[in-house]
């Protein structure tokens, strides 16, 4: 009751008193703060039952006010008073001892609200940035604490300046402290720490989500800073790259170890966006994978933002700390039990990586470049288990090389294709006189860049004109009208390479080969600008080469697949084809007339594209005498797999529909058995005629005419790019 007149009487005294300065006013707030404490030395009582919380705003609103009275920019009487009198010094050692109880969230708040409402830079001030660095070691002590959401606003105020001046975080790298704690540090008497950062890793662990990933956006923002001394300090003096990959561990330590590949290619998870419950999985584990990947994710950020020294000790971290200790021995495990889900995790983290360094030491692990060549037992357990007679292993590895090839480095390719064709052993020498070389191979060079005669892509990054089917068509003509040209040639085997009698896409709009000009365009296009900076030779090897030959194990089991397609599933020929596609369209000369020149003299008993496509075809035309109605098959089995795409479309456009006016929509069950049975009828028929081993080798047939048009695509655009 007395507390209440007090306030009351002190209005009524101020109400009356003629108007004061700004500063008086300061002083007066701050002064009361002061006073508070020295008459309540042990006050029990919260914060909110006392007039400290209204001092502190309107010390912090008067600040303000004085700032945009004055437009020179220069330092004001109250700031001055606050700097000169070291109130942040104080008010950190009030809130440090957080009494009364709620002082330390005042205080943080206080602190928060100077940094980020004030315009002109503080943290320069010795009064200022001392403080704020006390503050910061208090931030992140105590687990699950009260203020932990008011420590991690003050934290990433304090980033947030100093992303803003960068070279203002000189006066937050302090000595290192000599202490059994501190193991990183080095006996180094110009070590510093960063202390902003050990605080921020703190928090990170909070098991309050939005506190640990605004932590997260801070430690990006600490690492983006293009101060050296910053850079030298999180890696040498804090526990950043440990903790990271610790994180890694932990997350995947915590993935299902028994779990449907297919489940885990169709979980998609972003950082910052991401966050399931339990309750919300669609099966189990489903939480763990999200945060795993969503966790991989951020790493991909930090690497893409970070300081370059910053990036690549990273990279070098997760390998050596995460991908070899943890996810290795998992994945050279026997059993498929064991071995399956890593895989599947591996696949999936591979299409996550979309930085080139992290890309290029996930190739450095796969194919363990650092080791003996006898040695290296991931990158060949891998490459064999494409080969798998199970479908479900074999198509699991198929994905993760399509993966690594989606966005290829230079280890990639060298040690899956490269290597092997560099010596040019595939070629019949004694049949490449030098005319030939100087007719075929001039003409089909494959050169890293693109010439300024092709205006519509004389800059590999750049879109494809919707109109350039047409412009290659007609270059097409103008070829044919004299002596066909090597890429013509090549084409047009290509074209004819499936007997006209089992090709169905006849009855389409759009059934030649053009349909893939502008896939194969941009994608060349792309690739071609990737490898510009690799060690390659515009130039064939022409050597006088007599040792045996080898495609090497990767090719081998691909060109069995190839040679295999009738016996294996839809899905399966899809990842294959897809596959060898990716390694088709590599500007490297010889991977180019190894795999896509069908009249290269070849030696005696190489195996390649051609030998597995003969091999297939004899299979097909065995197969097609005992296939009755062999053509009414193959347009019902394109009309299903063209039908299944549409199918999915306008069930999902339904859906959106429901969603959206199922309110409004009466009797909507009758409505849904309506639209499927018109969706149905897209099929042309059913396939009741066709036994399961037929509809496998219709659908063989079916993705063998869709390659070879692709390959004739690829042929006809690297040439074209290139000339």
């Amino acid at each position: 009751m007395f507390k209440k007149f007090t306030g009351i009487l002190n209005s009524a005294v101020e109400a009356l008193a003629p108007n004061a300065s700004p500063v008086d006013n300061f002083t007066f707030h701050w002064k009361a703060v002061t006073s508070f404490f020295m008459e309540h030395r042990d006050a029990k009582s919260p914060i909110e039952e006392t007039n400290i919380p209204t001092h502190l705003q309107n010390m912090i609103d008067i600040l303000i006010y004085e700032e945009q009275q004055d437009d020179s920019g220069s330092t004001g009487p109250c700031m001055e008073y606050l700097l000169h009198h070291k109130l942040l010094e104080t008010l950190y050692t009030i809130g440090r001892a957080d009494c009364p109880p709620g002082m330390k969230q005042k205080v943080l708040l206080f602190f928060t609200s100077l940094l980020s409402k004030i315009k002109q830079p503080l943290l320069p001030h010795v009064n200022v940035f001392k403080a704020v660095h006390k503050l910061i070691r208090v931030c992140g002590e105590i687990k699950a604490s009260p203020t932990e959401v008011e420590e991690m606003q003050f934290l990433c105020t304090v980033c947030a300046k100093l992303k803003a001046h960068p070279h203002v975080v000189n006066f937050f790298l302090e000595e290192a402290r000599s202490s059994a704690a501190n193991i990183s540090a080095k006996a180094d008497s110009n070590a510093q720490e960063f202390g902003l950062v050990d605080a921020l890793l703190s928090m990170s662990y909070s098991a309050d989500s939005r506190v640990a990933m605004k932590c997260c956006e801070g430690l990006i923002l600490l690492t983006s800073l293009p101060e050296d001394a910053a850079a030298t300090a999180i890696l040498d003096h804090t526990k950043f790259l440990h903790e990271i990959t610790t994180w890694l561990n932990t997350a995947y330590n915590h993935l299902p170890r028994s779990i449907d590949p297919a489940v885990v290619d169709g979980v998609e998870a972003r950082w910052g966006i991401d966050h399931i419950k339990m309750s919300e999985a669609a099966f189990p584990g489903q939480r763990h994978i999200v945060n795993f990947l969503s966790l991989f994710d951020y790493c991909n950020i930090l690497i893409k933002e970070a300081h370059s020294k910053i990036s690549k000790a990273l990279v070098l971290a997760i390998r050596k700390q995460f991908l070899e200790p943890a996810m290795k021995p998992d994945l050279l495990k026997d059993s498929e039990e064991q071995f399956i889900a890593p895989s599947a995790y591996l696949a999936k983290v591979l299409q996550f990586v979309n930085t080139d360094l992290l890309n290029q030491e996930m190739s450095n692990f796969i194919f363990e470049v650092d080791l003996e060549s006898d040695l290296r037992s991931l990158s060949r357990t891998l490459i064999e288990r494409c080969d798998d007679p199970s479908e479900m292993v074999g198509s699991l590895h198929l994905k993760l090389f399509d993966s690594l090839l989606q966005k290829p480095c230079e280890v990639t390719v060298y040690e899956l294709v490269a290597k092997y064709l560099v010596s040019r052993a595939y070629a019949d020498q004694s049949k490449l006189n030098s005319e030939e070389k100087s007719v075929s191979h001039t003409e089909t060079s494959i050169n890293t860049q693109p010439s300024p005669a092709s205006p519509s892509l004389s800059h590999p990054g750049t879109p494809v004109s919707p109109d350039l089917e047409t412009e290659y068509a007609q270059l097409f003509e103008c070829n044919n009208e004299n002596e066909p040209t090597p890429v013509t040639t090549i084409v047009n085997h290509y074209l004819n390479l499936v007997p006209e009698s089992i090709k169905s896409s006849y009855q389409l709009a759009d059934s030649g080969y053009e349909v893939y000009l502008n896939d194969a365009c941009k994608q060349f296009s792309d690739i071609n600008l990737l490898c510009s900076s690799w060690a390659w030779s515009a130039d064939c090897a022409l050597l006088q080469n007599e040792e045996e030959f080898f495609e090497g194990p990767f090719l081998r089991i691909l060109f069995g697949r190839i040679a295999q397609m009738t016996e294996q599933s839809y899905s399966t020929n899809l990842l294959l084809t897809s596959l060898i596609s990716k390694v088709a369209l590599l500007p490297h000369q010889n991977i180019h007339e190894y795999l896509l020149d069908p009249f290269l003299p070849m030696k005696e008993g190489v195996t390649n594209l051609c030998t597995a496509f003969n091999e297939l075809l004899n299979l097909v035309t065995v197969h097609c005498k005992n296939c009755k109605n062999i053509s009414q098959k193959l347009i019902k089995k394109r009309n299903l797999l063209m039908g299944v795409t549409n199918l999915c479309t306008a069930f999902n456009e339904l859906l959106n529909l429901v969603t959206v006016h199922c309110k409004n929509c009466k009797n909507i069950s009758q409505k849904l058995i309506k639209k499927r049975n018109l969706l149905m009828g897209v099929f042309g028929g059913d396939l009741s005629d066709i036994t399961a081993d037929e509809d496998r080798f219709l659908g063989a047939i079916i993705v063998l005419e869709e390659f070879c048009k692709e390959l004739a695509a690829i042929s006809f655009a690297k040439h074209h790019i290139i000339f």
